[in-house]
């Protein structure tokens, strides 16, 4: 796949004045996406396309000490909310809750990821809040004495997002939104234990397409820092359709000003184990990485003919990819979360 140095900058919508989707991918963040003018006419039509519309907002924080994943899911028949915590010395999951809710009311996630950004979850003795406020992300989470968390995400200075539009099977669409390295401020405490997070990086996902009643995917989010102290951030992905063979979608590594595409990725994990190394690779090599998980969380949701499946690991992510230029660059420890999810909706 050829991969341009330069990608063109973000269009304000997803979408353009005629309701035609702007395919591509772009550098910086979407304005909005609002899918509401593709729902055809017609009382059922419009409920069916409401059914298949889901939005996701996703963090993925990492101290020297700890991974931090959280999740605000709003999946049309279906909405959900979860934070966890894994210890990346130990692999102990010192915290892991997650809740579901009622779409529309326990869960909304806003149409814009940059500027604008809003997404809440809300359920008894939880309360999930994330929300771009001039240059930072604010992040909170409250769960009582359980958990409290406050963290911003400085979005100054790091490097363009990733913004992708690319179709689906059955008339379907997708838009994503990768954010980061952001640098992290703020504390989390769990059953009255304080930890800063400042020095932590952070990387941002966000999702929102009308999808196909079946939908199986893995990715991986990661965050670090080379040496020398540079800032990166990545996000992989394997098994969302409706790509031409060898489009890498989403694939992207971000770093200095600008992000960098990278080839398609297949995952190559053992199955019956949750903690065997996991590698990540593009076909001619480009992409070559190991991920060695040290937690897990798994999470199943059923609401009738609707499942939702996620298991998602914290661990460490090492090995090369393309940088700057396309001469290789070494990783080394960056702290990822790989998700394997599966849905009927």
């Amino acid at each position: 796949m050829e991969r341009p140095a330069v990608l063109p900058r973000a269009p304000g919508d997803a979408l353009g004045p005629t309701g035609a989707p702007r395919l591509g991918a772009y550098q910086g963040s979407l304005g909005k996406v609002d899918l509401s003018p593709l729902a055809p006419p017609g009382l059922l039509a419009s409920l069916r396309h409401a059914a298949r519309e889901k939005r996701w907002q996703r963090v993925v924080l990492a101290t020297a000490g700890q991974v931090i994943s959280l999740s605000i899911v709003d999946a049309g028949s279906l909405a959900g909310g979860g934070v966890w915590v894994a210890d990346r010395a130990t692999g102990e999951v010192v915290f892991d809750r997650s809740a579901g809710g009622v779409t529309g009311l326990s869960a909304r996630v806003g149409s814009r990821p940059g500027p604008g950004a809003r997404a809440t979850f809300a359920a008894p003795g939880m309360e999930l809040s994330l929300e771009r406020r001039s240059d930072r992300f604010q992040l909170t989470a409250d769960l009582g004495s359980s958990l409290s968390l406050e963290a911003f995400l400085d979005a100054r200075g790091a490097p363009e997002p990733f913004a992708l539009v690319a179709p689906l099977p059955e008339d379907g669409l997708r838009a994503a939104q990768v954010t980061g390295p952001l640098p992290v401020t703020g504390a989390l405490s769990v059953r009255g234990r304080r930890s800063p997070l400042d020095g932590g990086l952070a990387v941002l996902t966000f999702g929102a397409g009308l999808f196909p009643r079946e939908s199986a995917w893995r990715s991986v989010s990661a965050a670090g820092r080379l040496p020398g102290g540079r800032a990166v951030a990545l996000h992989l992905a394997e098994g969302l359709p409706g790509l031409e063979a060898g489009d890498g979608g989403e694939d992207v590594l971000l770093l200095d000003r600008g992000p960098l595409r990278l080839p398609a990725v297949s995952f190559q994990a053992d199955p019956a184990s949750l903690s065997a190394p996991w590698r990540i690779t593009s076909q001619d090599g480009a992409v070559d990485l190991a991920f060695r998980p040290v937690a897990s969380h798994r999470e199943s949701r059923e609401l009738l003919l609707v499942a939702l499946r996620t298991t998602q690991l914290a661990g460490e992510l090492s090995g090369r990819v393309p940088g700057p230029g396309g001469a290789p660059l070494e990783l080394a420890g960056l702290a990822a979360v790989v998700e394997d999810l599966s849905a009927k909706w």
